[in-house]
Protein backbone atom coordinates (compact mmCIF):
# COMPACT_ATOMS: atom_id res chain seq x y z
CA UNK A 1 0.00 0.00 0.00
CA UNK A 2 2.99 2.38 0.93
CA UNK A 3 4.32 1.81 -1.96
CA UNK A 4 1.38 2.56 -4.58
CA UNK A 5 0.69 5.58 -2.82
CA UNK A 6 4.68 6.72 -2.44
CA UNK A 7 4.37 5.34 -6.29
CA UNK A 8 1.17 7.65 -7.39
CA UNK A 9 3.11 10.76 -5.59
CA UNK A 10 6.60 10.51 -7.93
CA UNK A 11 4.10 10.56 -11.22
CA UNK A 12 1.71 13.25 -10.11
CA UNK A 13 5.25 15.23 -9.09
CA UNK A 14 6.66 14.65 -12.54
CA UNK A 15 3.41 15.70 -14.27
CA UNK A 16 3.47 19.35 -11.89
CA UNK A 17 7.29 19.26 -12.98
CA UNK A 18 6.28 19.03 -16.50
CA UNK A 19 3.42 21.68 -15.91
CA UNK A 20 5.64 23.93 -14.56
CA UNK A 21 8.42 23.44 -17.27
CA UNK A 22 5.71 23.99 -19.61
CA UNK A 23 4.25 27.56 -18.09
CA UNK A 24 7.50 28.64 -18.07
CA UNK A 25 8.74 27.67 -21.35
CA UNK A 26 5.42 29.93 -22.74
CA UNK A 27 6.16 32.77 -21.14
CA UNK A 28 9.81 32.72 -22.42
CA UNK A 29 8.22 32.66 -25.63
CA UNK A 30 5.88 34.95 -25.05
CA UNK A 31 8.83 37.31 -23.59
CA UNK A 32 11.04 37.04 -26.76
CA UNK A 33 7.62 38.05 -29.12
CA UNK A 34 7.56 41.21 -26.97
CA UNK A 35 10.83 42.37 -26.99
CA UNK A 36 11.20 41.79 -30.85
CA UNK A 37 7.54 43.14 -31.01
CA UNK A 38 9.01 46.86 -29.50
CA UNK A 39 12.22 46.52 -31.89
CA UNK A 40 10.18 46.46 -34.98
CA UNK A 41 11.46 42.94 -36.12
CA UNK A 42 8.49 41.09 -35.84
CA UNK A 43 6.24 41.87 -38.98
CA UNK A 44 2.54 41.79 -38.73
CA UNK A 45 1.16 42.49 -42.39
CA UNK A 46 -0.32 40.71 -45.17
CA UNK A 47 1.79 40.22 -48.13
CA UNK A 48 -0.03 40.63 -51.84
CA UNK A 49 1.16 39.59 -54.96
CA UNK A 50 3.40 42.23 -55.72
CA UNK A 51 4.98 41.80 -51.81
CA UNK A 52 6.19 38.69 -53.35
CA UNK A 53 8.09 36.08 -55.89
CA UNK A 54 6.07 33.59 -57.99
CA UNK A 55 8.19 30.75 -60.00
CA UNK A 56 6.30 28.32 -61.80
CA UNK A 57 3.18 30.48 -61.70
CA UNK A 58 1.77 32.50 -64.16
CA UNK A 59 -1.23 34.72 -64.09
CA UNK A 60 -4.31 34.06 -65.71
CA UNK A 61 -4.44 37.64 -67.47
CA UNK A 62 -0.59 36.70 -68.95
CA UNK A 63 -2.01 33.37 -70.51
CA UNK A 64 -3.30 33.55 -73.52
CA UNK A 65 -4.11 29.95 -74.47
CA UNK A 66 -6.27 29.82 -71.34
CA UNK A 67 -9.07 31.08 -69.32
CA UNK A 68 -9.18 31.70 -65.60
CA UNK A 69 -12.19 30.32 -63.55
CA UNK A 70 -13.55 33.90 -62.95
CA UNK A 71 -12.91 37.63 -63.43
CA UNK A 72 -10.70 37.99 -60.22
CA UNK A 73 -7.32 39.16 -61.28
CA UNK A 74 -5.54 36.82 -58.50
CA UNK A 75 -5.84 33.66 -60.31
CA UNK A 76 -2.82 31.97 -60.71
CA UNK A 77 -1.84 28.48 -62.88
CA UNK A 78 0.69 25.99 -61.71
CA UNK A 79 3.28 25.52 -64.56
CA UNK A 80 5.02 22.23 -62.84
CA UNK A 81 4.95 20.25 -59.80
CA UNK A 82 7.30 22.53 -57.81
CA UNK A 83 6.02 25.72 -57.93
CA UNK A 84 6.99 28.54 -55.55
CA UNK A 85 5.93 31.57 -53.80
CA UNK A 86 8.50 33.69 -51.94
CA UNK A 87 9.21 35.97 -50.01
CA UNK A 88 12.66 37.99 -49.78
CA UNK A 89 12.09 39.34 -46.33
CA UNK A 90 12.51 38.60 -42.82
CA UNK A 91 11.63 39.05 -39.30
CA UNK A 92 10.85 37.22 -36.03
CA UNK A 93 7.93 34.67 -37.22
CA UNK A 94 5.80 32.62 -35.06
CA UNK A 95 2.45 31.71 -37.30
CA UNK A 96 2.01 32.02 -40.98
CA UNK A 97 -0.91 31.94 -43.11
CA UNK A 98 -1.79 31.02 -46.76
CA UNK A 99 -5.04 32.58 -47.83
CA UNK A 100 -5.46 30.73 -51.46
CA UNK A 101 -8.34 28.07 -52.67
CA UNK A 102 -7.49 25.65 -55.36
CA UNK A 103 -9.60 23.99 -58.12
CA UNK A 104 -8.41 20.94 -58.14
CA UNK A 105 -6.49 19.08 -54.88
CA UNK A 106 -3.36 20.67 -54.04
CA UNK A 107 -1.36 17.98 -53.12
CA UNK A 108 0.78 18.60 -49.86
CA UNK A 109 0.50 22.21 -49.41
CA UNK A 110 4.27 23.36 -47.42
CA UNK A 111 6.22 26.18 -46.09
CA UNK A 112 10.08 25.89 -46.18
CA UNK A 113 12.10 28.89 -44.16
CA UNK A 114 15.93 30.23 -44.56
CA UNK A 115 17.78 31.03 -41.11
CA UNK A 116 19.91 34.29 -41.57
CA UNK A 117 23.06 33.52 -43.23
CA UNK A 118 21.44 31.08 -45.02
CA UNK A 119 20.76 30.86 -48.72
CA UNK A 120 19.13 27.68 -49.68
CA UNK A 121 16.21 25.78 -48.60
CA UNK A 122 16.25 22.35 -47.27
CA UNK A 123 13.64 19.71 -46.09
CA UNK A 124 15.55 20.08 -42.87
CA UNK A 125 13.83 23.60 -42.31
CA UNK A 126 10.32 22.64 -43.63
CA UNK A 127 6.66 22.95 -42.24
CA UNK A 128 3.68 21.58 -43.11
CA UNK A 129 0.35 22.84 -43.49
CA UNK A 130 -2.36 23.12 -41.12
CA UNK A 131 -6.26 23.64 -42.55
CA UNK A 132 -7.48 26.52 -40.33
CA UNK A 133 -10.05 26.98 -42.49
CA UNK A 134 -11.84 26.68 -46.18
CA UNK A 135 -9.21 28.08 -48.14
CA UNK A 136 -7.21 29.24 -45.27
CA UNK A 137 -3.30 27.33 -44.45
CA UNK A 138 -1.87 27.65 -41.11
CA UNK A 139 2.06 27.57 -40.40
CA UNK A 140 3.57 27.36 -36.58
CA UNK A 141 6.91 27.85 -37.17
CA UNK A 142 6.91 28.35 -33.05
CA UNK A 143 8.69 31.63 -32.75
CA UNK A 144 12.39 32.10 -34.95
CA UNK A 145 14.02 34.77 -36.40
CA UNK A 146 14.31 33.60 -40.51
CA UNK A 147 15.81 35.98 -43.49
CA UNK A 148 13.11 34.22 -46.09
CA UNK A 149 10.65 31.96 -46.78
CA UNK A 150 9.34 29.84 -49.63
CA UNK A 151 5.30 28.86 -49.63
CA UNK A 152 4.82 25.35 -52.34
CA UNK A 153 0.86 25.84 -52.69
CA UNK A 154 0.22 22.58 -54.37
CA UNK A 155 2.73 19.54 -55.48
CA UNK A 156 0.82 18.43 -58.53
CA UNK A 157 1.28 21.10 -60.93
CA UNK A 158 -1.43 22.08 -62.83
CA UNK A 159 -3.81 23.66 -60.42
CA UNK A 160 -5.92 26.75 -60.79
CA UNK A 161 -5.52 28.87 -57.47
CA UNK A 162 -7.60 31.94 -56.21
CA UNK A 163 -4.13 33.50 -54.21
CA UNK A 164 -5.13 36.58 -52.16
CA UNK A 165 -1.95 37.07 -49.58
CA UNK A 166 0.22 35.54 -47.01
CA UNK A 167 -0.19 36.82 -43.30
CA UNK A 168 2.89 36.96 -41.38
CA UNK A 169 2.34 36.53 -37.70
CA UNK A 170 -2.00 37.11 -38.16
CA UNK A 171 -3.08 38.05 -34.36
CA UNK A 172 -4.07 35.39 -31.99
CA UNK A 173 -5.53 35.80 -27.92
CA UNK A 174 -2.39 35.73 -25.72
CA UNK A 175 -3.78 32.39 -23.73
CA UNK A 176 -3.84 30.39 -26.82
CA UNK A 177 -0.11 30.66 -26.58
CA UNK A 178 -0.10 28.50 -23.37
CA UNK A 179 -2.24 25.92 -25.57
CA UNK A 180 0.25 22.96 -26.69
CA UNK A 181 -0.06 21.90 -30.37
CA UNK A 182 -1.11 18.07 -30.48
CA UNK A 183 2.41 16.73 -30.77
CA UNK A 184 3.73 19.10 -27.61
CA UNK A 185 0.48 17.31 -25.94
CA UNK A 186 1.52 13.69 -26.62
CA UNK A 187 4.95 15.25 -25.33
CA UNK A 188 3.78 16.37 -22.05
CA UNK A 189 1.50 13.08 -21.28
CA UNK A 190 4.24 10.56 -22.17
CA UNK A 191 7.32 12.51 -20.99
CA UNK A 192 6.47 12.57 -17.34
CA UNK A 193 5.09 8.89 -17.37
CA UNK A 194 8.32 7.55 -18.53
CA UNK A 195 10.70 9.56 -16.19
CA UNK A 196 8.38 8.35 -13.54
CA UNK A 197 8.81 4.95 -14.27
CA UNK A 198 12.18 4.92 -15.23
CA UNK A 199 13.12 6.42 -11.03
CA UNK A 200 11.00 4.28 -9.77
CA UNK A 201 12.31 1.38 -11.73
CA UNK A 202 16.25 2.53 -10.81
CA UNK A 203 14.91 3.24 -7.14
CA UNK A 204 13.27 -0.36 -6.89
CA UNK A 205 16.57 -1.55 -8.17
CA UNK A 206 18.54 0.09 -5.66
CA UNK A 207 16.67 -0.61 -2.46
CA UNK A 208 17.32 -4.37 -2.56
CA UNK A 209 21.13 -3.48 -2.78
CA UNK A 210 20.98 -1.15 0.32
CA UNK A 211 19.31 -3.84 2.30
CA UNK A 212 22.24 -6.72 1.65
Amino acid sequence: MRKTTSTRRLFGLCYALAVILWVVFCLGRCAVMLVNKANGTMPQTTLTAADLRFESFENYQDLEWDTPPDDDPDWFLSTDNDPHILYDGGGYIETVRLYAKHRLPPGSVTLYYLLPGQTDYSEAQKVFARVAEPGVYEFDLGGITVAGLRIDPDSVGGVATLFTGVQLNPPRFWLLRFVPSAGQLLLLLALPSCAAAAFALVRGRRQPEAER
